[in-house]
Order: structure tokens, then sequence, then C-alpha cells
């Protein structure tokens, strides 16, 4: 424009040298003219030439939130903005796969509580009590709110709702109702037993008898299942960061449960059942009837061969502890972001130009898979390519690597893992001699954080020698490429390209007075140029650049005559004068390191297969096909790593808090066989989560490890109410230690055992069912190992847990059972 052309006249007459003839003005040395920077990348929306604007949050900042101001500001801009000029929006939203996963998550906490709603009806019969055991969910759910609110406050950071925090309460859903429905159950039952006596007792005595019962083992169960949940704060990194919101929800919401089941509930019932018609009726309802005389005979049969069934339990968990070392492992489920990552790498050093040429040829192929009107089964709604990132951007990269992000379309018939086949196969057809890698966004950032490798599986060859890296890592890339499972192995860019070596002479430089930085910073300024000043025009600022003309700086023959003004004005002197311009030189693109030393990393990642197999496979290979020099070693990274740590952390936590619920258990009963045998049900519980993984076709993740942990808890959570109700008979009633005594006490607590393990499973149902919906997958192995373990621990109860208890702790019952009863008349009297 004008104001352009009259700050280039302004700096054409800038004088350079003063004298008394003629000066020397700017434009007699030098070309004066408006030029862009030098292209340090590209971009393309669609295959259209544009301008790619990433937006990168910061921690603990609502994604969402910010997602809408940026939508606000764009819109104001857009106003401003030329007619040929349109913003796309709708190329990757994190906001997306946010909104989705919540939406189903939220979708499947509503269902589980109308499953859960269904289940205390059938159980129930009544609307009163399933009234006040159902106040449960919406009270805890309030606490758990208003405890999140008060803890974003006292820290200063946001709790916000997300996937895992809803997850947490989704997997506790079930477990809401459980105190309540112990409380509820037992205050009913002795409500009616009361009505039948000759001489009724006042309501209000038995409502608080009947809580105060059950009120040991509501406590009790309770910090079991916290105690379990505990340990896994202590899970660093990435899964630490997934399951700490899931375990808050979780614990802040069954401690939220108890408390409302320990006021609540009793004053509830207080005011609701002492008048209800249920109470008066004589017998249980047609369902429980029914499951009680099924229950008869597994606590019959438990009694007869307790010893047979006992070691039939533990074979079983003999298969299932060795079906798990053939489940395969991954490090998190996959998620369906909605979104694919491919990643192209030419060889390096190539220029702009034949990136930008390549891309074409990848826009061509995507081009015809996009939908439109005349494709609308197309599996591709939009695609955005990024060509050399600057050095200023979070992830730098040179113009020889191109980054796209294809959107997916998600009614397309074809399965994603399908379609990347294919697109793969194809480009990898078209452009011999580029390395293609392909990975979900998040899952991306993910391995990136883990290894510093942007895969599932790195592995690192580490070495002197820039060569001797080389040949080593194109034996590894041979060797692994035939296992089955894995993507085509890339080896990462360093190779040897043409460079300009001037080599400064110490002596000529000493002789005219000359440092090396000074000569160092002339030649950088002839040939990448030195901003000098800024010129303003209007609001925008432009640097001015000085630098060699462009037929200059590529004469490098001429180089040496490069003229270098000597200190004090004693005049110039050439290049040539002090250095060396050797032809012909040449050196690495880049060297990486890694502890000090130089590695090169060959990276790959799994698909159609689990990782853990995939690792071992390789490692085989490697370890058997592959003799590395004297000096040189391998290390393996990746995702699969922190898998293994993981698996490792996560067992050593678990063991930790079981030892927490031993000592627990001890406290309320100090008796070893009658700990153990309510410990039992962990093992018992283990065999249903593994037959679920296998049914459901899952790999072992640390999503299923925390599903394991977790149900260990609520596992022994029935254990201490199906024991706790025998020796309430043994204290209060004065019932022997007898098969007929263990056969009552189990069918009196059928309901509520039956009842809390139902509501528990159906609650996390719609989860097994919709997992592979986005949101729910890193929830969907937690829910199918908690699933499957609640119905084998919950057989177990009455099929194993009687007969090992009228086997094995005959003197220790009844030595706390008449210690029990002493204590209770010492109190009476």
């Amino acid at each position: 424009g004008p104001s352009t052309e009259k700050v280039l006249a302004d700096l054409r007459s800038v004088t350079v040298h003063p004298n008394a003839d003629r000066s020397v003005l700017l434009h007699d040395l030098a070309t004066v003219a408006e030029a862009p920077r030098p292209q340090r990348g590209d971009a393309s929306i669609d295959g259209h030439p544009g301008v790619v604007i990433t937006v990168v949050k910061q921690p603990h900042v609502d994604t969402r939130a910010v997602t809408r101001r940026i939508d606000q500001a764009l819109n104001d801009v857009e106003a401003t903005l030329p007619g040929d000029v349109v913003v796309s929006r709708d190329l990757f939203e994190l906001r997306r796969f946010i909104d989705r996963g919540v939406y189903y998550v939220g979708e499947a906490l509503v269902m589980g509580g109308f499953l859960v709603i269904v289940i205390l009806a059938l159980f129930l019969l009544n609307a009163r009590t399933t009234f006040i055991t159902l106040t449960a969910i919406p009270l805890s759910l309030a606490v758990t709110t208003l405890v999140f609110k008060s803890l974003g406050v006292l820290t200063g950071r946001e709790m916000s709702i997300n996937v895992m925090t809803l997850g947490g309460l989704a997997v506790a859903m079930g477990e809401l109702v459980d105190d309540a429905i112990v409380d509820v159950e037992n205050i009913f039952r002795r409500l009616r037993e009361n009505r039948a006596l000759a001489e009724p007792r006042p309501a209000l005595r038995v409502v608080y008898d009947a809580s105060r019962e059950i009120r040991g083992a509501i406590v009790f169960g309770t910090m079991v299942v916290i105690l379990v949940f505990l340990p896994l704060f202590a899970m660093s990194g990435i899964e630490g960061r997934l399951f700490t919101p899931l375990g808050m929800a979780y614990i802040i919401s069954i401690l939220s449960s108890l408390l409302v089941s320990l006021t609540v509930t009793p004053v509830l019932s207080s005011y609701l059942l002492p008048r209800s018609r249920a109470v008066a009726r004589r017998g249980d309802g047609w369902l429980l009837r029914t499951l009680k005389w099924l229950a008869g005979y597994l606590i019959r049969l438990s009694l007869r061969r307790s010893g047979a069934v006992l070691a039939a339990v533990w074979l079983f968990v003999g298969v299932a502890a060795w079906t798990v070392t053939r489940l395969g492992a991954d490090f998190l489920p996959a998620f369906d972001e909605g979104s694919i990552q491919v990643n192209v790498a030419l060889p390096a050093g190539s220029s702009l130009a034949a990136s930008n040429d390549a891309a074409t040829i990848i826009d061509a192929t995507l081009a015809k898979m996009q939908k439109t009107d005349a494709n609308p089964a197309g599996p591709l709604l939009h695609f955005v390519r990024r060509t050399g990132r600057d050095e200023r951007d979070e992830h730098a990269q040179t113009v020889a690597h191109t980054e796209y992000l294809l959107n997916l379309n998600p009614d397309a018939p074809v399965a994603r893992d399908e379609m990347l086949r294919r697109l793969l196969n194809d480009l990898h057809e078209q452009l011999p001699g580029v390395d293609l890698e392909a990975e979900q966004p998040l899952a991306h950032l993910i391995s990136h954080m883990l290894s510093g490798v942007t895969a599932q599986v790195a592995i690192k060859v580490f070495g002197d020698d820039l060569d001797s890296l080389e040949r080593i890592a194109r034996q590894i890339e041979a060797e692994i490429k035939t296992v089955p499972g894995i993507t085509d192995p890339v080896i990462e860019s360093q190779t040897y390209v043409d460079e300009l070596h001037i080599v400064l002479r110490p002596d000529d430089l000493a002789f005219h007075g000359l440092s090396r930085a000074y000569v160092a910073g002339v030649v950088q300024t002839a040939l990448r140029g030195d901003t000098v000043s800024q010129v303003l025009d209007g609001q925008r600022r432009f640097d001015l650049v000085v630098k060699l003309a462009e037929p200059f700086r590529t004469d490098y023959g001429s180089l040496r005559n490069l003229r270098i003004d000597l200190p004090d004005d004693r005049g110039r002197i050439a290049l040539g004068q002090v250095a060396d311009i050797p032809g012909g030189a040449a050196g690495p693109n880049q060297v990486s390191r890694e502890n000090v030393r130089r590695r090169l990393v060959i990276r790959c990642n799994a698909l159609g297969r689990d990782l853990a197999s995939v690792v071992a496979d390789v490692e085989d290979r490697i370890a058997a096909r592959v003799t590395l020099p004297e000096g040189y070693f391998i290390e393996y990274g990746g995702q699969f790593e922190s898998q293994r740590s993981a698996k490792l952390l996560i067992g050593l936590l678990a063991i930790v808090s079981f030892v927490g619920v031993f000592a627990v258990l001890m406290v309320l009963w100090p008796s070893v066989p009658i700990v153990l045998q309510i410990l039992n049900a962990v093992p018992t519980a283990f065999v249903g989560g593994v037959l679920a993984l296998v049914l459901t076709g899952q790999s072992l993740t640390v999503a299923s490890l925390v599903g394991f942990v977790s149900l260990g808890g609520i596992a022994v959570r029935n254990g201490i109410l199906l024991v706790s109700h025998y020796f309430y008979l043994m204290r209060e009633e004065r019932e022997g230690f007898t098969e007929a005594m263990i056969l009552r006490g189990s069918l009196e607590r059928l309901s509520p055992v039956l009842m809390t393990a139902l509501t528990a499973g159906f609650a996390l149902l719609p989860i097994v069912v919709g997992g592979q919906k986005p949101g729910l997958e890193i929830l969907y192995p937690v829910a199918t190992v908690i699933t499957g373990g609640l119905v084998t621990s919950t057989l177990c109860e009455f099929l194993v847990h009687p007969g090992i208890f009228w086997k094995f702790s005959g003197r220790g019952a009844t030595q706390l059972g008449r210690a029990d009863a002493l204590e209770q008349e010492t109190l009476h009297a």
C-alpha cells in the first residue's frame, strides 16, 4: 500500500556513510524491499491452502469453557475478515470428545439408577421401603457434590465434573443404596417380628435396636471398601491422573451413603414403617420365597461338602490365575476419539516443496474418502495438514515432517481400524521411502509424554558411533517387520546431510585481533540475516532484516571473499584470510541423546493385537537375532513400559490394602480362621472378574486392574454382613454354634446380600453393555470385572461360606460368641 512504499523510500534514503562530496545512501549498497519471512512450514484444510491455528489450553482449566470463549472471540473476528476468508472450526475440537464422553457416562448413570430402582421394587415389594432406600442415592450425590465444591474452594483448583468423576459415581451407584438396604431390610424384618409378638415393644425402640444391630457391619463394610481403594491414590503418571478423580468421587459418595444410612434412613423408617400394612403381613414376597428355597439347597450342600467345595473353588482360582497370564495386556483401553493423527516423515533434509508435493498426493487420496453429497458413506468429515512447525512451537519440527488430523464420520459403515489399514496401504504404495505412522491425537500425546517418543513401542539403541547405530537400527527394523500385529517400524530420521563448514584459524584471528564470536556474528548476519530494527506501519510491526542478497548467499565458493571490518577502523579483510572453507563436508541432521548417551529410536504401534504380546515377540526376536557390538545396548520404552510399571505398582498396592483389611477385620473378630474365611471372598470374586474379561474378549489393562482391586472390597463387605449376623444370633438370641444357626443366619441375610450384589451389578450393566461408546471405554474394564466378580462372590457367599464357617470356625466362633454375650449381659446389668 501507499504507507509501505513511503517506508521503503525513506529507508532507501538513509545515510550509511557521510561524505563532503556525496554521502553513500542505503540504496547504493543494498536492495530495500518488502518480503515475507522464510517459510518454515505450510498448511492446508480439506486439500485447500489455509492457515491452521492450534490453541493449547493451560493445565487445570476447563476445556469446554475455554472452547466456548474461543468461539465467541472467533465470532467477533469473523465479522471483520475479508469475504474470501472462511473460518473453519470443525477440524478438531477436544470439547466434542469430552461432550460425547460425559453424555454417555451420564446416560449410563441414569440407566443404572433406574435398574437399581427396579431391583429394589422387586425385592422389597413395598413402596415405603423402596422410597426410604432410594433416598440414599440423591442425598449421597448431593453430599458428594457439596464436598467436591468445598474441595475446589479449599485447594483453589476447580473440581470439574468429567468423565472420570462421573465414572466414579457410576461405579458407586449400586453401592450407594447398600448401607440403606441393609438398614431398612433389618428394621422392616424386626418390626414385622415385633408385630407378631403377644406384647409388641415400642416401634421407636425396635427401629433403634434393629439399626444398632447392623451398624457395626455397615461401618466396617464401608471401611473395607474405602481401605481397598485408598492405595490407588498412590498411582502416578497418566494412570494416576485418570483414576484419582474416579477414586475421589467413589470414596466420597460411599462415605456420603454411610452418613445417610446412619442418620436419615432410621429416621424415615421410624416415621413410615411402623404403621405400614406390609409390616402386618406374614411371610416373604414370592421372589424372596423362591430365592430362599434355592439358597437352602446351596447352604445345605455347603455344610455337607465344605472341603470338596473349597477345593473346587481354589482349583478355579488356579485356572483363572493361569488364564490371566494368557489374556495379553495393554496400558489403557483404546479410546474412540473420533479423530486420527497421521504423521508423515520424508527423508531428512527434504525441502518444503518436496513435502508439499507429497501432501498433494495424500490430499487426493483423502479427498476420495471424504463425506460429500455424492459419497455420504465417506469415512472422513474433514482433514487438515500441518507441515513443519516453528522453533517457538511447543513441538518444533522440520519441513520434512507433516501431520494430518483426520476428523472421522461416526456414521461411516467402515470400521476405524479397517479404514486406517486401507489408507496406510494406499499411501505406502504411492509414496515409497516416506515413513507413515497413525495414532489418535490423545494417544499420540500420551505416548510422547510417557517416553518422549510418539509411538506405543520405542526400541532405543544406545552407543557412540552414529554409523553403527544406524546399521543396528536397520537390522532391528528388518527383523521385527514380520512380527504380526504391528504397524511398519519407523527409524528416527538421522542421516548425513551436506553442510558448510567454516574452520577458523586461531593464529590468523590473533594476528588481526579478531574474536571467534565477532567473525561468527558477521557470517551469521550474511547468511541467515540479523534483525537490526523494527518498521512501524500503523498498529503493525515488522522486522527490518539485513542479509546478503540471494545469489551471494548460495555462492559458497565466493564466501571466502566476504569482507570483515577490523576493530578500530583498521580496514577490512576477507573471510578467507582467517578461515578455511573445505568443500564436500557432511554431518548428521540431528543427534539425539538420552542420559548423556547417543541414541537412535525404532518405533511402532500395535494394530489389532494387545501391546504386551507384541512387545514380548519383538523382544524375543531382537534377543535371538541381533548381536550388539561392545558398548552398545538396547532399552525399550513407550506405553507398554508404563503398563508394566503400573501393573507392578497396583499389585503391590493391592497387597498393602489387603493387609490393612486383614488388620481391620482382626479388630472386629480377633480370630485368624474367621478373618481368612471372609477374605476367601476375594479369590472367588477374582475368578468371576477373569471370566468376565475372557467372555468380553478384553486384555488386561490398568483399568481392569483397578476393577480387581475395588472388587476385593465389595466382595469382603458381603462376607462381613453374613458373619456379623451369625455372631448376632449367638450373642443376642443365645443360638448355639450349630448347623441350624448357620442355615437360619444365611437365609435371614439372603435378602440384603443379594440386593446389595444385584444393585451393584445392575447399576454397572449399562457400562458393560455399551462399553464401546466414547467415554465408557476406560470404565468398561472396571465395570466388567466388578460385575463378573460379584456373580461368583455372591454365589460363594451361600455355596462356600456357610460350610467353611461350620468346619473351621467352631472354637473361635464359640469363644467370641460367649465373650460378646458376656459383654452384653454386663452392659444390660
